[in-house]
């Protein structure tokens, strides 16, 4: 490659790919960091807050079952039924369930407070437009050979970014011109065989990353990002979970009703 292009052709495809990872690398964070969260939240809030009230619900009938069949039992062995005993034994044996219960119902309370505290589409997108500019400057997997100075402004940067941060990060791109400026000129002063093996690596490293992208778009929740994005897939599901919601309460009361009934008759 370095025989058939000229350095300043090279530095030309150096350019490109170092933006197309960079901007890969941007997309894989966008996914993981942004877009899994506010999906899940999405999903919590529309479909997870009936399915967690469906949770509650089997939990009661399971634990209203477990009681009636530990005081038939001790009827049907002719010993004292210890009410308390039996109500503490079956909280017990559920306990974990119920543990994990709470758990879903906190990440619904977590769901609503991120969706109530989202960054406008264009503050975000200048927040990933400045990551992706001084990315390409500083990011290790694309810039060889860099300073201590310049290793320590990828880590402010990189923090900036995480945190949401626009001001700092419109800050370090007007404060820290000069060490961004360093990075370009030391890449244009690369030997042509050098450029051809950075190239080779980040076409490599661009495939690596269209791979984890891929993958992470096939699992949960981007699996259902046009259904929750559905009005009308929503409104049916939530529909299905509602109706499903009142048979098993239906099925609770008459429980309720059965265990008040063989306890009163003891």
């Amino acid at each position: 490659m370095a025989a058939e292009l000229s350095t300043d052709e090279l530095l030309a495809q150096l350019e490109l790919l170092k933006e197309e990872y960079v901007k890969l690398l941007s997309d894989q964070d966008v996914l993981i960091n942004w877009g899994k969260p506010q999906l899940e939240a999405l999903y919590s809030t529309r479909i997870g807050i009936w399915q967690v009230q469906r949770l509650q619900a089997q939990l009661r009938i399971k634990a209203l079952k477990l009681k009636l069949e530990k005081v038939r039992s001790c009827i049907n062995r002719n010993k004292p039924v210890d009410i308390t005993a039996i109500e503490l034994e079956v909280a017990a044996s559920l306990a974990e369930a119920e543990a994990r219960i709470m758990i879903e119902s906190s990440k619904i309370e977590k769901a609503k407070d991120l969706l109530s505290n989202l960054d406008t589409p264009e503050r975000s997108g200048e927040i990933r437009k400045l990551y992706r500019e001084l990315a390409k400057q500083l990011h290790p997997d694309v810039n060889h050979n860099l300073t201590q100075e310049q290793i320590q402004l990828w880590h402010l940067v990189k923090e900036a970014y995480e945190n949401g941060d626009l001001e700092k990060l419109r800050a370090m791109k007007v404060v820290y011109e000069k060490e961004l400026a360093e990075t370009t000129a030391a890449t244009n002063t690369l030997a042509p065989d050098e450029i051809a093996l950075r190239l080779e690596v980040l076409k490599e490293g661009i495939k690596v990353l269209q791979e984890k992208i891929l993958h992470i778009r096939s699992q949960f929740p981007f699996t259902v990002e046009k259904q929750i994005k559905d009005e009308e897939w929503v409104a049916a599901e939530t529909e299905k979970l509602q109706n499903e919601l009142k048979q098993l309460k239906d099925y609770e009361q008459e429980l309720t009703l059965e265990y008040e009934q063989l306890i009163v008759s003891l």
